[in-house]
């Protein structure tokens, strides 16, 4: 965590919440956010394992948390994303793209994705190409890992911005697709602009079953209850804010 901090100092992002482990838990529940998922993800190899069990030995100290794991393309990786389901109980899993440089057409990963969508289990992917783009980020990269794994379910942070519209025409054709809010109906506009901000507003209403809440909590340059308010106060059905907020979340991970 004090890598990350010290990358976003070096970019002059203000991280709003560098405070103690249990403090973060704290200012969550103050929120009103009962349940949050851990997101961790690696960067290289020999990596992920850890990260695994150190999220396993750790999550019960935090309530409500949502234990997630997450995987990287090398040998032995689909011995421990099964571990991960099946001896820790992870729920999800999480990669990044961007900051892994991970191609998920990787032919290494595929046992893996094939698992996961046999099992029902979510990822939660950056592919997207804001706030930054990557080696392997953009639509042309996820649209045929898509297509490998069309059961597979799929939350795409930040809605896929910068390229909201391109995976938002996805949805309707993948009902196991779906997009989180991470930093996009904000007044931090470091995933795109404020015309596509708004054109995504009607995308909340058409497709309110495939849209999970996101906030990037603790790394975020404003106060939490910016993103939750701003949504509450979309132009959208209280029907759709009840999912986005809450509902799709419960019914994903609370069966």
């Amino acid at each position: 965590m004090k890598l990350i901090w010290r990358w976003f100092d070096n970019v002059n992002w203000a991280i709003g919440y560098r405070l103690p482990e249990m403090e973060r838990v704290k200012r969550l529940h103050h929120n009103g956010i009962k349940n949050f998922t851990t997101l961790n993800y690696a960067h290289k190899k020999n990596m992920a394992k850890s990260l695994n069990d150190w999220t396993y030995a750790n999550f019960r100290n935090w309530e409500g948390a949502i234990p997630f794991g997450t995987f990287y393309p090398e040998e032995g990786v689909l011995n421990y994303v099964k571990q991960a389901v099946e001896e820790y109980g992870f729920l999800g899993f999480k990669l990044h793209c961007e900051v892994s440089k991970l191609n998920l057409n990787d032919p290494e990963l595929r046992d893996c994705f094939l698992y996961l969508e046999t099992k029902q289990i979510p990822i939660v992917v950056h592919t997207g190409t804001a706030p930054l783009p990557g080696e392997f980020t953009g639509i042309h990269f996820f649209k045929p890992f898509i297509q490998t794994y069309p059961k597979l379910h799929v939350i795409v942070a930040h809605m896929g911005a910068h390229e909201i519209s391109a995976y938002a025409s996805l949805l309707g054709d993948y009902p196991q697709l779906a997009l989180d809010t991470t930093m996009v109906f904000v007044d931090f506009l470091a995933t795109g602009n404020a015309s596509d901000v708004d054109s995504a507003i009607p995308l909340l209403e058409t497709f309110q079953d495939q849209i999970y809440f996101g906030s990037d909590f603790p790394n975020l340059p404003y106060n939490l209850n910016h993103p939750i308010s701003k949504i509450l106060d979309l132009p959208i059905s209280d029907k759709a804010k009840q999912k986005i907020l809450y509902q799709n979340a419960k019914n994903r991970f609370f069966k």
